[in-house]
């Protein structure tokens, strides 16, 4: 049951943060956290795990860490926080108040990188000004959005996004 991760979780005091082992039975995909505290959420109640082909459902690894479960064929990777998320409503509500406060942070970053570039939110091609300033008050933003806003950088995607992190 995945001992390395169990023993490298108690030394990080994170056993509550990692994955432990994973099986899946039927249709739905049973989790052990380092605790160990089991989780049991059905393929069809996560928009990730319903995209995943019932052929490949059991073909998934462990990050050697414990950090998140990886299914290479649909290229979904899915940690604790998601699959709690999923199965406790209480979670749901904190993990969603978490993402709110980290989308807001990615938000303002988004508009110091602009504001640093001497652009205006009318001068990105493609966003309209009213989109751009929700993305800049939510950081709530699209894959597509963020190619947008890299080329009116003038950087390619992922030096924009490093950038980006570094100021959130």
């Amino acid at each position: 049951m995945g001992c390395n991760r169990v023993m490298t979780a108690w030394q990080r005091n994170a056993q509550a943060e990692l994955i432990a082992t994973a099986s899946v039975a039927d249709d739905r995909l049973i989790v052990v956290s380092c605790e160990p505290k089991t989780y049991e959420v059905g393929f069809n109640a996560m928009p990730a795990l319903k995209r995943i082909p019932a052929k490949h459902r059991r073909n998934f690894e462990i990050a050697e860490d414990g950090a998140f479960i990886h299914w290479p064929t649909a290229d979904i990777h899915l940690d604790l926080d998601a699959i709690r998320s999923a199965t406790d409503p209480s979670w749901r509500k904190k993990f969603a108040r978490i993402l709110r406060s980290h989308g807001r942070e990615y938000g303002r970053a988004i508009a110091a990188m602009r504001r640093e570039h001497g652009l205006k939110q009318s001068e990105v091609d493609g966003i309209s000004e009213r989109q751009l300033r929700r993305i800049e008050q939510t950081g709530d933003v699209s894959m597509s959005t963020l190619q947008k806003l890299a080329k009116a950088h003038r950087m390619p995607l992922d030096r924009y996004l490093h950038a980006v992190a570094r100021k959130s």
